[in-house]
């Protein structure tokens, strides 16, 4: 373009980040403009960080600047780049005239440097919806490369990553400028280049590497297969698989999840709905009512925290009689398979002792993060649960039969729902015309005693309960799990009775559910 010929760029290197200005001098010649590397005379626009015109001068050691040159901000470049070449300078891009520093208060509210950030996610407000989604999809993208590689520093990256995209996600504004994450402890320099290079360009060169990076591609989509970690995802992509279909040809062995996971992989790719997960807590309720009266069911997870969507439905069950909860959990099971609802899932009793309370959290042999009793398994959601329905039509449902035989749940076979070889394999339940859809569903029994700290544990999110945990330990030299809080020092536990009374406890504010999507 014309403008292009005429304009002659300084981009001062003073005060920018030596890879930005790297990024920057890339983007101008990517789009032809004429750059110096060094000030001239001939130079029209001089691009800079630096505040005022005096500033400036200093640093070039000049009297005064040509009549012909501009002095402008950086996001007059910015603005130039986006337009693939020189824009009109408005008074946005000039550099103030005079002395002056740059008055944050007549900038608007988004550009304002905010207080200081909260050192710990648990003390910061995180709704579900946020200001800086293009960000944190970057950095948890980071995250998630980070965590399939699996190398011996690979967790604490990925940990990295997850940090910075919470503190993002908590900020009441949209991030124009990486000063404005200024003091934020989880704000690194490696966060910061890739924070900038978007700023700048909108996108980051390092994202766009992960996200086309062929491994990954095929890492993605594999480890979505309920049952297929990190581990087995990698030896499918070493036998030379990349899609699920191909694994669903070859793949001819696996426990029980892999195996009714890659035959209902597309029913679990299918988000559930908010009205699914109401509707199924409502039918649940309705037959623990009818089991054990008072009773609590508690829907968890991301949708107590406010998503409409989720990948599984997580309930949380309690008495406030002690004992009472005992032996509940199995006469449910019993009668969701006299409905003939459950499709397959293994049930684990509570391997619970008064050590957890004060022991490292170390996971369960059944790489639980908690020993509480619980079911975890695929239930046959009838497809009307996927639209209003009467309580007539919802409560009486029969489930539907499909030639499998139903068994009992007892303490003396408490494992999962058997199919014997001359039953109908999942592949074969899969393929039939059905009226119902394969939903992930997790059922988790609690003592009262113990209710509002799994409660905390159970609506997540995952970071936030990192975090908690942690300020708990170093503030308090409490151990806090989903089992309850105990003071390490006067070796006692500390009950709470209100998700608030933990929070007042550790001296947090108290957020709710949906300001906890960290």
């Amino acid at each position: 373009m014309e403008a292009s010929k005429k304009a002659v760029v300084y981009i001062m290197p003073q005060k920018i980040q030596k890879q930005r200005y790297k990024d920057m001098m890339k983007a101008a010649l990517k789009h032809k403009f004429i750059v110096a590397e060094i000030f001239k005379s001939n130079v029209t626009h001089v691009v800079t960080e630096y505040e005022t015109v005096a500033q400036v001068l200093k640093v070039l050691k000049i009297a005064a600047l040509p009549q012909h040159t501009n002095l402008l901000k950086v996001n007059w470049f910015i603005d130039s780049v986006k337009a693939r070449g020189p824009v009109q300078i408005q008074d946005k891009h000039r550099i103030p005239q005079g002395d002056e520093q740059v008055d944050h208060k007549d900038l608007p509210e988004s550009a304002s440097l905010p207080t200081p950030i909260p050192e710990y996610a648990c003390q910061r407000s995180t709704p579900l919806k946020h200001y800086n989604a293009k960000f944190c999809e970057a950095l948890e993208l980071l995250q998630d490369y980070a965590e399939m590689r699996e190398a011996d520093d690979d967790y604490m990256r990925a940990l990295a990553w997850r940090r910075a995209s919470c503190v993002l996600k908590s900020l009441k504004f949209p991030l124009t400028s990486v000063a404005q994450l200024k003091g934020a402890k989880d704000i690194g320099k490696h966060v910061e280049q890739v924070l900038q290079s978007i700023l700048d360009h909108g996108t980051s060169d390092e994202v766009e590497k992960v996200r086309n990076n062929p491994w990954y591609q095929k890492m993605k989509i594999l480890t979505k297969v309920f049952g297929a970690g990190t581990k087995t995802a990698q030896e499918w992509i070493d036998k030379g698989w990349s899609s699920v279909a191909e694994v669903k040809e070859n793949q001819t062995k696996g426990d029980w999840r892999l195996r009714f996971g890659l035959a209902f992989h597309e029913d679990l790719m299918e988000l559930v709905t908010r009205l699914e997960a109401d509707n199924f807590t409502k039918f649940i309720k309705h037959q623990s009512e009818n089991l054990l009266s008072g009773v609590s069911v508690e829907l968890c997870g991301g949708f107590k925290r406010g998503k409409t969507k989720g990948h599984d439905i997580d309930l949380l069950f309690t008495h406030p009689s002690k004992g009472k909860e005992s032996g509940f959990l199995l006469r449910l099971l019993s009668v969701l398979e006299s409905k003939n609802l459950i499709l397959c899932g293994k049930w684990n009793k509570s391997t619970y002792t008064e050590e957890v309370m004060y022991s490292d959290s170390k996971r369960t042999r059944n790489n639980q993060l908690d020993h509480f009793e619980k079911w975890i398994g695929i239930i046959k959601f009838p497809k009307k649960w996927q639209r209003e329905i009467s309580e007539e039509e919802l409560f009486g449902e029969e489930g539907e039969n499909v030639s499998l035989t139903s068994e009992s749940y007892d303490e003396s076979e408490p494992a999962m729902k058997k199919f014997k070889s001359e039953e109908l394999s999942p592949r074969d339940i899969a393929a039939q015309t059905r009226s119902w859809i394969a939903r992930r569903v997790d059922l988790i029994m609690v003592p009262y005693d113990q209710y509002f700290y799994a409660l905390v544990g159970w609506t997540g999110s995952k970071q936030f309960n990192r975090d908690i945990r942690t300020y708990a330990k170093r503030t308090h030299n409490y151990a806090m799990t989903s089992h309850g809080l105990y003071d390490l020092k006067e070796r006692k536990a500390l009950p709470a009775k209100s998700e608030k009374e933990i929070f007042d406890i550790l001296g947090v504010p108290y957020f709710p559910p949906e300001e906890r999507n960290c």
